[in-house]
């Protein structure tokens, strides 16, 4: 075994539909896996799912990125390789009644993982964003050179947390 065979991999919304399957195929080749999920677009029976699964207990804290505290602690409690960040809240409709709550979740939130990896010295990321970065597409399919051009408060968003 190798150093990097121990890795752990702290996964943000890990309950949740891509989440869960990152975390499974993670401790399938033998990672150290941390959940953090507030269920807001998942539930509980999840985590239980994935321990059928893979036959192995992941590390869980109910939290929320949106609170440094709660990202402190997990950061401080736990020696953290790398994080993979799928937490964010993803409706483009709720996102245009509700901008401020989708720009506190998925900029704020993101902006508080990265000073807490920044805190521990944690230097590997990796992001879940969306192609609603580019807006509506002026060819397809859509690269990422694509002019970057989001026309709803979901995808204004997520561009805003990859350009932290």
């Amino acid at each position: 075994m190798n150093a990097k065979d121990n890795e752990t991999v702290l996964v943000t919304g890990g309950a949740g539909y891509i989440g869960s399957h990152a975390v499974v195929e993670l401790m399938e080749i033998g990672k150290k896996v941390i959940i953090l999920d507030n269920f807001s677009n998942s539930k509980m029976n999840i985590i239980e799912n994935i321990e059928k699964i893979t036959e192995k207990k992941p590390i869980f804290y109910k939290a929320d990125v949106k609170n440094i505290s709660d990202l402190d602690e997990i950061f401080r409690s736990n020696i953290i390789d790398s994080v993979i960040h799928f937490a964010g809240l993803k409706s483009v409709n709720e996102s245009i009644q509700k901008p401020d709550l989708y720009h506190k979740n998925n900029v704020t939130g993101t902006e508080n993982i990265l000073k807490c990896m920044n805190l521990y010295n944690v230097k590997k990321l990796i992001f879940s964003s969306s192609a609603t970065v580019y807006g509506n597409p002026k060819k397809l399919p859509i690269y990422e050179s694509h002019p970057l051009n989001p026309n709803n408060p979901y995808g204004k968003s997520k561009l805003d947390a990859e350009n932290l």
